[in-house]
């Protein structure tokens, strides 16, 4: 049975305080959560977000977020709203195994590649983490 050996998370607005920022186009990128977890030799973290997009204009812009473990890029996921001006919930999910012990700092970001118009991030923003071994 897997132990749980820390637990992290990030969300920096409440559902009552929503968050607005519009995204970013590439090269540059957004930080929408961090926080640090420790890890034993030989353990996993089971990394989860959920994020709010919403599309400002009729084309439906592509955004990809990237997990960033120590400032270096573990994975990278891209997604595109459907419909103008919509609104819609990205889950996300990634285990990032193999690790030695010791602590470790995860981030999401965001940028957008459409050409045009920028999306929105709409919170609250979820960013968690679960240290298992």
């Amino acid at each position: 049975m897997p132990q749980i050996i820390d637990i992290g998370k990030s969300i920096p607005s409440s559902l009552s305080q929503s968050t607005s920022l519009s995204v970013i186009a590439f090269p540059s990128s957004l930080i929408l959560g961090q926080f640090g977890l420790n890890v034993s030799t030989g353990g996993s973290v089971l990394l989860e977000a959920t994020i709010g997009l919403q599309n400002t204009g009729s084309n439906p812009p592509d955004v990809v977020f990237t997990i960033v473990r120590n400032a270096v890029q573990i994975s990278t996921f891209r997604s595109s709203s459907t419909a103008a001006n919509a609104f819609e919930a990205v889950k996300l999910s990634y285990v990032d195994s193999g690790l030695t012990s010791g602590y470790y700092a995860y981030a999401i970001t965001a940028f957008s590649v459409s050409g045009g118009n920028l999306p929105n991030i709409i919170g609250p923003i979820v960013f968690q983490g679960l240290s298992i071994l």
